[in-house]
């Protein structure tokens, strides 16, 4: 009991400790690649969280404000799960494929539905509506910033994110199981399924984690902070936080798919190799960020059919392995 209680909290704890160093340290590899300074390693993500606690909490414009207030807390607690359910392996309802991808997904539908719900003072879409007697634009749909976040944050859940999901169930293939527990100890990576797959796998972390390239859903060129934008004080505090711990459990997840490295209270060793292999994700997504510009979804459709691709050559040489 002691063991699963100190996977379930230490090991969690310890990665949102650690998480809160990635985005400074993002920060300034991509203020150095583009020749700039740059804010101190702990300003944008640990004193972030404590300025934003100490900040006043404004109360949402949302139909449903307590719900609106409760959705960080929702995929704060499913990003908390997931990384549990990889130290835990040897509990097999949790440590699954299912119940992994379930939570991401509760993850993902929670900005949909902050979106959905909120409508700020400043959330409407530009350029305003002409109601204007001759206007072509009488009958146009007015729609937030907000819920033009919403719609964006859908169209990455149902395109974007789906060589992800793929690249995450390869590694199962050649066990013909679902359970982490099959995969712990087993170097899939250096294999033609597990090179395709980390390709894909990469790629869709960018998408997950909705940074740049993919950051769309909450472009500061026009929907600011799209279905986040209401969020203030402690809730805003919470919101970083979840990015945040993201990134890191994403990489975490990585680490323990395709090197079989799970994270061991009993082998603490295992902590500290599973989480530099997931600090490398947000390295080299800070560095892909920093060369390229926010995408359209005229861009991120042929990027995502390609990576697609990619993930499904991954998942055929998985086959042939078997």
């Amino acid at each position: 009991m002691i063991e699963e209680i100190l996977s379930i909290l230490g090991i969690p704890l310890i990665a949102f400790a650690v998480s809160t160093w990635i985005p400074g340290i993002q920060r300034k590899i991509q203020a150095r690649i583009q020749q700039r300074t740059g804010p101190s390693i702990l300003t944008p993500g640990l004193w972030a969280l404590f300025k934003f606690l100490a900040k006043k909490t404004e109360e949402p414009y949302s139909i449903m404000p307590r719900l609106y207030k409760t959705l960080p807390i929702v995929s704060f607690v499913a990003i908390w799960l997931i990384l549990a359910s990889t130290s835990i392996t040897k509990i097999a309802v949790i440590s699954n494929l299912i119940f992994i991808a379930g939570l991401l997904k509760v993850e993902e539908m929670a900005y949909v539905i902050m979106g959905s719900l909120a409508s700020s003072v400043m959330g409407v879409r530009m350029p305003y509506v002409d109601e204007c007697k001759g206007s072509n634009f009488l009958n146009t749909l007015k729609i937030s910033l907000e819920q033009l976040g919403a719609v964006r944050a859908f169209k990455m859940i149902t395109i974007g994110s789906f060589p992800f999901y793929v690249a995450t169930l390869i590694p199962f293939i050649p066990h013909k199981s679902i359970y982490l527990a099959n995969l712990v100890g087993n170097n899939f990576l250096f294999t033609l399924g597990g090179i395709f797959g980390a390709i894909a796998y990469f790629i869709g972390y960018i998408i997950l984690t909705n940074d740049y390239p993919f950051s769309i859903m909450h472009t500061k060129a026009d929907v600011i902070e799209g279905p986040t934008m209401e969020y203030s004080g402690r809730y805003r505090a919470i919101y970083l936080s979840v990015k945040e711990l993201l990134m890191i459990t994403l990489g975490s997840l990585f680490a323990t798919l395709y090197l079989g490295i799970a994270p061991d209270v009993n082998n603490p060793i295992t902590i500290v190799e599973n989480f530099a292999v997931a600090f490398l994700f947000p390295i080299l997504s800070s560095v892909v960020s920093a060369y390229t510009p926010v995408l359209t979804f005229r861009q991120v459709y042929p990027i995502s059919l390609c990576t697609t691709i990619i993930a499904f050559v991954g998942v055929i040489f998985a086959l042939l392995s078997i």
